[in-house]
């Protein structure tokens, strides 16, 4: 099925759809709520930080899975609001049975070793 057809379906216009997308106040209030997160590398291991802003950890599942790490959030905000977030990293050789966490009220810190070749 091509574009078209999808657009012709919903009986709307490829333009006005994109544009209502990217206008929708849904949109825009989920931008400032998703967890930043920062990723660094050294020697031995990757570190991952993910700032929650309002929301705080109800559950974090990892997987590893072709060298991809795939990070599972749930989150929920004082109001009772809930975010299910995912993010993929491409870490090659890394050791999945030795991460460790730190986690606090608005952050948490993933310490990804790497599986070292002698």
């Amino acid at each position: 099925m091509d574009d078209k057809n999808i657009y012709n379906k919903f009986k709307m216009n490829k333009n006005k759809f994109i544009f209502d997308l990217m206008n929708s106040n849904s949109l825009k209030e989920n931008s400032n709520n998703n967890p930043i997160i920062n990723i660094t590398e050294n020697k031995n291991y990757y570190s991952i930080f993910i700032s929650l802003n309002e929301f705080k950890k109800e559950e974090i599942l990892l997987k590893y899975i072709n060298n991809f790490l795939i990070l599972n959030l749930n989150l929920r905000n004082k109001n009772n609001k809930s975010l299910k977030y995912k993010r993929l990293f491409y870490l090659k050789d890394i050791d999945i049975c030795n991460i460790t966490n730190k986690i606090s009220a608005n952050l948490i810190y993933l310490k990804v070793p790497k599986i070292v070749n002698c």
